[in-house]
């Protein structure tokens, strides 16, 4: 670990100027071509590494880039980021990439692009050095993770089916904790059908598809539970065509959170019942969508798994903690398919998706030895 240490020191120079380069690279999950220019940049450092690749086209979303390290062991291990970030094209060069003393600032560099480099990082010293003590090692590269991974889902499910594990290199949280569990959510709508009369002659003849829809909110509202981590946010709300007519027509958009899938059944299950329940006579009503990103469980493969991280870090000197976070993430897909998932092993960071997003510096090198070596100790153990 001394000579992997060394190695890992001797390339952070570099490492961090291609971080730089990243984070001054617009990648907005919106907009293919700038993750698509991202993906560029990795490609040719993955080239300058001889680490081979492969690239799936996507019409409408960016590429997803799959890369692979070939080790003596048998068996995958699948280390995935993602590519994009939630920041608009013109970001990157309203706050390009800075350095403060410890401190690395830009958008995206912790939500996620210094965990890409970390995993790329570490999948270049373990080719090097470690080619003996390791099975294969597949780096995933996503690209549509901040819009609920539409696109990524399907493939990031095909290349964890026969992975041993799976890291996911979303940043360390801000007290450097890694992330064992994670809330799912579900993008849902209602739509409801009343019928237009006039408001002040007839309204007596309408059916108010405005005022259905109220009392929906209402009673779905009640469903919320803090203290269970299930929340409800209505957000969007369009009803009724003009001031003095009883509204034919209403929808809303609702984000559900919860922590496991069965919350998520009972919850919908109650909200579909006060969505066929007419308050007002001959209204109608529907319910549609669903969940976009699963939860992430912490089932016995990620207590495994976190322990195996835990032990790395003791040895290496390196605290590991765990916590959950309400944040969903690509770790929930692997995760409900009942493989060993961390989250959160990438570089310590916060304040994700804000104007004052930052990276610690002196967390890329040791959370890189935190990653090489967990591989390694996972692979001693019995699997």
């Amino acid at each position: 670990m001394e000579k992997i240490s060394r190695y890992i020191k001797e390339r952070q120079p570099s490492a961090i100027g291609f971080l730089e380069q990243l984070v001054n690279t617009d990648s907005s999950a919106l907009d293919k071509q700038s993750v698509d220019d991202v993906g560029q940049l990795i490609r040719q450092r993955l080239d300058g590494d001889g680490i081979p690749f492969e690239i799936k086209r996507h019409e409408n979303y960016g590429d997803t880039i799959i890369a692979t390290v070939t080790g003596k062991r048998p068996g995958k291990i699948l280390l995935m980021g993602h590519m994009d970030t939630a920041f608009p094209v013109g970001t990157a060069n309203e706050r390009p990439f800075v350095i403060d003393d410890n401190v690395l600032r830009g958008p995206g560099v912790s939500d996620m692009k210094s965990g890409l480099v970390t995993m790329m990082e570490a999948a270049a010293t373990l080719k090097e050095l470690a080619k003996e003590d390791i099975c294969e090692i597949e780096l995933l590269f996503t690209s549509d993770e901040e819009i609920g991974s539409p696109n990524s889902r399907s493939i990031i499910e095909e290349r964890a089916a026969n992975a041993l594990a799976v890291f996911n290199l979303e940043p360390g949280r801000p007290d450097g904790s890694v992330v064992t569990a994670r809330k799912g959510s579900a993008h849902l709508r209602i739509d409801v059908e009343g019928k237009a009369a006039h408001s002040g002659a007839f309204i007596e003849n309408g059916i108010s598809a405005n005022d259905e829809l109220a009392r929906k909110m209402i009673e779905i509202k009640k469903l919320m539970d803090i203290e269970k981590g299930i929340t409800v946010n209505f957000g969007k709300i369009q009803g009724g065509i003009g001031n003095n007519v009883v509204s034919p027509s209403a929808s809303a958009t609702i984000h559900l959170a919860f922590w496991t899938i069965d919350q998520y059944e009972q919850t919908v299950e109650k909200i579909r019942k006060i969505v066929d329940h007419s308050y007002i006579e001959g209204s109608k009503s529907t319910l549609s969508g669903g969940i976009g990103m699963l939860p992430m469980e912490k089932h016995s493969g990620v207590e495994k798994l976190f322990r195996v991280v835990q032990r790395a870090g003791t040895e290496l000197g390196i605290p590991v903690t765990e916590q959950r976070t309400k944040g969903a993430a690509d770790a929930g897909f692997t995760a409900s398919l009942g493989i060993p998932t961390i989250c959160g092993i990438g570089p310590v960071g916060g304040n994700w998706h804000g104007i004052d997003e930052y990276m610690e510096l002196d967390s890329f090198e040791s959370r890189t030895l935190l990653l090489v070596h967990s591989i390694i100790t996972f692979l001693k153990t019995d699997n």
